[in-house]
């Protein structure tokens, strides 16, 4: 079985960041590749960005004929959600709708750890979609951008800041990371907040791979 995983934004280092998230999903029987939209956005943060992702990724999605057993539309903002299930045949999940649906179930409110101040109108805006907005806290941005993800030490601090003022000041008491580049950074996260930290490109990988074991 195979499970495709695109990452929307065209920063590699971010693909590799997803890469590593999804090896526990790994076996013998269950492939997951992940590959990077050259023609997206470097970063997915407004809603400008969002709109510019959905049509790289429609694009990428119409002219790569390559079969799987679900895939994964792996950004927080879960562009051309819609569109991809309309052009491919198999299910189709993406991070923002598996993180939120995943937070859930460990908390009674969960709070977002976003990209930029740009992010936040579009977070909100997908909460409302998903008719998930009593059970939002809010999200706090930690000001970088995709590539910037790859300092460790900036963007640890940062997360760390972001998630303490999530709880303190927002009521959360589960933490989901909003970027698809912040995947390595989810155990250190929870162990400084000392509350569940989901990290959403897992949350829907593993979405995707009981989808194909299930034949859903």
């Amino acid at each position: 079985m195979l499970i495709r995983v695109i990452n929307p934004n065209s920063t590699v280092s971010c693909t590799e960041a997803l890469s590593r998230a999804a090896e526990p999903f790994r076996a013998a029987d269950m492939q997951v590749e992940c590959e990077t939209v050259a023609d997206g956005p470097i970063s997915i943060a407004s809603m400008t960005d969002y709109a510019l992702a959905q049509s790289a990724l429609v694009k990428h999605l119409k002219t790569y004929k390559k079969n799987a057993d679900a895939l994964v539309i792996a950004c927080f903002s879960d562009p051309a959600l819609a569109a991809a299930k309309e052009i491919v045949s198999y299910p189709c999940f993406a991070l923002g709708e598996a993180g939120m649906l995943a937070a859930m179930q460990r908390g009674m409110r969960f709070g977002i750890v976003a990209l930029a101040t740009a992010s936040v109108e579009r977070q909100r805006r997908r909460v409302a979609e998903l008719g998930l907005s009593e059970r939002y806290a809010g999200s706090r941005p930690v000001s970088l951008s995709v590539p910037e993800l790859s300092d460790t030490n900036r963007t640890v601090e940062a997360m760390i800041d972001a998630g303490r003022e999530l709880i303190s000041k927002d009521g959360a008491n589960v933490i989901i990371m909003g970027c698809a580049g912040m995947a390595d950074y989810r155990q250190e996260l929870e162990d400084n907040l000392q509350v569940p930290v989901i990290e959403p490109g897992q949350a829907a990988i593993a979405n995707a791979t009981t989808a194909a074991r299930q034949g859903w």
